[in-house]
């Protein structure tokens, strides 16, 4: 991407970055906090241990890409756990079955969709990447 600026300049483009960095943030926080024996067992504070991954990904992401997540954003964390939230009702639903099961999951599903959206909406944070780059670790 660094060897052909127009992949990371172009307006279109810019909004598939964020897409990505989007989608890979909430995913990453979903799979997370489903996962709450494995993080207690380790001592780690599931949310404290999310922002430390997304600040880290965030230094390494501006070496290559103009702009990144506002995660210190006042939207960010509410939506993150809208999200987790939505996931929960929908596997609850889906394990309900059922009508009523299939309107809750569709339910849940579009509450993940709007808090998706309002994560993808939080403004972003515009920079150049730096001209030369070893994409060292940041940790």
């Amino acid at each position: 991407m660094r060897t052909d600026p127009k992949l990371t300049q172009s307006w279109s483009n810019r909004l598939w970055i964020r897409f990505f960095l989007t989608a890979v943030y909430s995913t990453m926080s979903v799979r997370d906090h489903q996962r709450p024996i494995f993080h207690d067992a380790l001592g780690i504070d599931v949310e404290w241990y999310d922002q430390r991954v997304y600040q880290i990904t965030s230094e390494i992401a501006r070496q290559v890409f103009p702009i990144e997540i506002d995660i210190d954003h006042p939207r960010w964390l509410p939506n993150l756990r809208r999200m987790r939230d939505a996931f929960s009702q929908m596997d609850a639903a889906k394990k309900r079955g059922g009508v009523g099961g299939w309107f809750g999951a569709k339910t849940a599903a579009a509450k993940a969709g709007l808090a998706f959206a309002s994560l993808y909406l939080i403004p972003v944070i515009r920079s150049t990447p730096p001209k030369n780059v070893r994409m060292e670790p940041t940790y």
